[in-house]
């Protein structure tokens, strides 16, 4: 097991929690060392509340809660401080081994396995477009003659074309605006990434992407999409663009897997490889009830 999925990693950063979740929002535990300060933390976000009930998970524009464990063995102690009525929704940036599995279980907390897809290996950007399938290859090299990549630093584009993607798919954005600008202003501070921009012959942004990373990994966090955008192949070369900029910085290039399997099977044509993390649930039979009451009263309101 990669230590970098469980101690230095980006979602673990003091930085980014700040950026992400107000204090009065959070909630932490972990281990002290001799000297007073945290040995290993575990930082959850209040993701959910409804009446009296909350539920503990990620953050916006998070992949998973960490925690930063000094040493692997401390998170069987973490998960031990977990009040047992605490409810979760909670990823975990690495995949629980057999002890720490028996004891969430024994302790009433369902562990599901996540994925994500990553590139290990840029050091050859030739090979690997190679190892992109055909159709892929061929839509990326659609897209470079339609459209030309800006690196900017003006985050509202971005914005501008998350809410036009998931209004288009009927949905609300998840991502609160002030939140993308305030970690993209962290993000910028802390040498931690980059927007990417596609623009067409008339330089209309097609199509937007933040890729974020630490000493290790860059992640494809976020994008946005013109309604031309995906039929130019904007959807291919941004993600082509994130993978040189990642191999530029000698870092993997993580797509942010997904279980959608259309997604997943997007991620794949690239000739990543998956990797298995886990994900912590936790919920009571009063919250499920609510949680089903307020759903079929909604249509009501």
């Amino acid at each position: 097991m990669d230590k970098s999925l469980y101690k230095n990693t980006l979602f673990t950063q003091d930085w980014w929690w700040d950026a992400v979740c107000p204090p009065q929002n959070r909630h932490e535990i972990g281990i002290r060392g001799e000297n007073g300060k945290w040995r290993s933390l575990w930082r959850m976000a209040v993701v959910r509340r409804t009446g009296i009930f909350q539920v503990y998970g990620m953050p916006p524009l998070t992949q998973h809660a960490g925690p930063f464990l000094a040493e692997r063995q401390d998170f069987i102690q973490l998960l031990a401080q977990i009040p047992d009525r605490q409810r979760l929704c909670l990823n975990i940036g690495f995949e629980l081994n057999e002890n720490e599995l028996r004891f969430a279980q024994e302790n009433g907390i369902g562990v599901l396995p996540r994925v994500s897809h990553r590139l290990e290996d840029l050091s050859d950007l030739e090979k690997v477009f190679k190892a992109v399938k055909a159709p892929r290859q061929r839509q990326i090299r659609k897209a470079e003659r339609l459209l030309h990549a800006l690196q900017i630093d003006d985050v509202e584009p971005l914005i501008k074309l998350q809410n036009e993607t998931f209004s288009r798919r009927g949905l609300k954005n998840p991502y609160p605006e002030q939140i993308v600008r305030n970690l993209y202003q962290a993000v910028k501070e802390h040498h931690a990434g980059c927007l990417v921009a596609l623009a067409d012959a008339q330089e209309r942004i097609m199509a937007c992407g933040l890729f974020v990373h630490d000493d290790t990994v860059c992640y494809s966090l976020t994008h946005g999409f013109h309604k031309l955008g995906q039929d130019l192949g904007a959807g291919s070369l941004l993600q082509w663009k994130g993978i040189e900029y990642a191999a530029r910085n000698k870092l993997i290039f993580d797509f942010e897997g997904s279980n959608i399997k259309q997604i997943a099977q997007f991620n794949l044509s690239f000739g990543a490889s998956t990797v298995t993390y886990s994900r912590l649930e936790r919920y009571d039979t009063f919250f499920r009830l609510g949680e089903h009451l307020k759903k079929l009263l909604k249509p009501l309101r």
